[in-house]
């Protein structure tokens, strides 16, 4: 039984407005209501940015900001996410060739790409070809995946994974820890990065560093030749901890915010 209301029946409108803006989005109008922001990765050893992750947002006339946590389910559950997706990848092979020509040559982006994408047969002949027509080193370009894709088909995902990284793209798991693969099944996986999930990061402001399991796990991912990057860092004790435990880059509110493309490119010349 269930009993239909007004909040039910809000919640309902503002699913289909939100569909209804990603489906014009889809077809080419209104371009400008996706936009980028772009979150550096500080690099531990060298304390410069290595990386920025690209995260999509939305803002459209008349729903205002729509944070990802909406559109993006939306978008994966309708499959609009495959053309958004693909226009999401385009912006930011734009901006990576924007920072390139501007000298920061050694700077990468990463990409987060959701199962649905990848499970399309088509899906890496039309990355390369993408990143082709960008003029963009594959090696400046990461892909992230979170650990829940390998429930969708997880020996197809991982060959796909693996024919990216021959073409010289890195990828990384995103909120590991937290998802399918676990621990046991991290050592099948052909990815390049592990990036730890914010709940570990909080943890080393509640638990003693003795009882945390966060520098087992990045002491784990080396072992397996793999590096590690700590999302969600925003204080100094946990960077101090992670840089104790050799992790090899942060990102969170402790280094920046997510930037817009101008910003982010004045924060690569300051530092």
């Amino acid at each position: 039984i269930c009993f239909y209301d007004q909040t039910l029946e809000a919640i309902v409108q503002r699913e289909s407005a939100i569909r209804r803006e990603l489906v014009r989005l889809s077809e080419g109008e209104d371009s400008g209501a996706l936009t980028l922001q772009f979150q550096p990765i500080l690099n531990l050893k060298t304390n410069t940015i290595s990386w920025f992750e690209a995260l999509a947002r939305m803002k459209t006339e008349g729903l205002g900001a729509v944070s990802p946590l909406e559109f993006i389910p939306i978008a994966e559950k309708t499959k609009l996410i495959i053309p958004i997706g693909k226009e999401i990848i385009a912006k930011a092979l734009r901006f990576l060739h924007r920072i390139h020509a501007l000298g920061y040559e050694t700077v990468g982006v990463a990409i987060n790409v959701s199962a649905i994408q990848l499970l399309r047969p088509d899906f890496t002949s039309s990355l390369l070809e993408q990143i082709r027509n960008s003029q963009v080193n594959p090696h400046n370009i990461d892909i992230e995946i979170t650990e829940s894709v390998f429930s969708s088909d997880y020996d197809y995902i991982n060959k796909v994974i693996l024919e990216l990284r021959q073409a010289g793209l890195k990828i990384a798991i995103d909120d590991f820890g937290t998802g399918y693969s676990s621990l046991r099944r991290e050592k099948e996986l052909n990815v390049n990065c592990l990036k730890i999930d914010k709940f570990f990061i909080d943890q080393l402001l509640e638990d003693s560093p003795e009882r945390t399991i966060t520098g087992d796990i990045i002491s784990m991912a080396h072992r397996l030749g793999h590096c590690v990057i700590a999302e969600g860092v925003e204080y100094e004790t946990q960077r101090r901890y992670l840089e104790a435990h050799n992790c090899d880059m942060i990102q969170g509110y402790l280094i920046s915010k997510p930037l817009d493309e101008e910003a982010a490119i004045q924060l690569l010349g300051a530092k």
